[in-house]
């Protein structure tokens, strides 16, 4: 079987448009607006110094274009339950990886500040955490609660 140029040409072109896409693929980079909408969440884990005992919470965030959140969430500490409001702000570098920083309240009363190294993965719809309080092991998992359009 002979080929004639054009079908080399033709199958030449196919392969080169065929690498493009897959490098395309490959040149996903996460932002602040991929990371934006809203999250249900749970974390868990143990302040170990002081030695406090068990942490838990479960939640839901809501992250803006502008890098802000919003937060509630019902929380354990050593079987302590306590409701939550949360507010903070975050980053995305575009390997995915970044950093939160919530301020915490009990009501109207300061609780704490706490801030986390990130990474969003699965095209920015799930989201992994840790603490970087010394004295604690503590990690966070959350998921989109709605697809965005």
């Amino acid at each position: 079987m002979k080929l004639t140029f054009a079908q080399i040409t033709q199958g030449l072109l196919l392969c080169f448009a065929l690498l493009g896409f897959a490098q395309l693929v490959q040149a996903h980079e996460c932002t602040v607006a991929g990371a934006a909408g809203s999250y249900g969440y749970t974390s868990s884990g143990t302040i170990v110094s002081p030695a406090v005992g068990p942490f838990t919470t479960v939640g839901h965030a809501t992250f803006t274009v502008y890098g802000t959140l919003t937060a509630a969430q019902t929380t354990s500490i050593a079987g302590n339950l306590v409701d939550e409001t949360l507010q903070g702000s975050f980053r995305v570098n575009p390997d995915c990886s970044g950093t939160l920083t919530v301020v915490v309240y009990h009501g109207s009363t300061l609780a704490r500040t706490s801030k986390l190294n990130m990474v969003w993965d699965n095209h920015q719809k799930e989201a992994r955490g840790i603490f970087l309080t010394a004295g604690t092991n503590i990690s966070i998992l959350g998921y989109r609660t709605f697809e965005e359009d």
